[in-house]
């Protein structure tokens, strides 16, 4: 979805005002070998109701230290093993924390919110993905 120029957009309708509301948002990329988005920084844009509200590089440079948790993790003849790799918001074995992004108030009635990540190509037999989950917390 993510190689599509509007991403991921999602419509929604409050029945009440929401007060303080803020996305729980987790990201990580996935697949390609070295120039996939698994292993490429992109950024992850998000816009509410058509406005940019965040925008960010979602990207782990700590996975090398997890590697005792992961002693099979593709390891390679010069001794470097897949999981010392950084990543595109995830190591290996590792928990992935959300981002918590203010919203503000919003007002009852139809909203959007869209995600927009520069997806990479497909690359021999590998192609790029994103997963990522969101949830609108707030006070009603």
């Amino acid at each position: 979805m993510f190689n599509q120029d509007k991403g991921l957009l999602v419509t929604f309708n409050l029945d009440k005002d929401l007060k303080n509301a803020q996305l729980r948002y987790t990201t990580t990329g996935h697949g390609g070998w070295e120039n996939g988005d698994e292993f490429v920084p992109k950024a992850n844009s998000i816009f509410v109701d058509g406005n940019s509200t965040f925008s960010f590089v979602p990207w782990r440079t700590d996975c090398g230290s997890y590697r005792l948790y992961n002693p099979a993790s593709g390891n390679f003849q010069d001794g470097l093993s897949s999981s010392d790799l950084s990543r595109s918001n995830w190591c290996p074995g590792t928990v992935t924390n959300p981002n918590f992004i203010p919203l503000g108030d919003l007002k009852a009635g139809k909203h959007t919110i869209q995600i927009k990540i520069p997806q990479g190509p497909t690359e021999g037999t590998s192609f790029s993905s994103w997963n990522v989950s969101g949830t609108l917390l707030g006070t009603l």
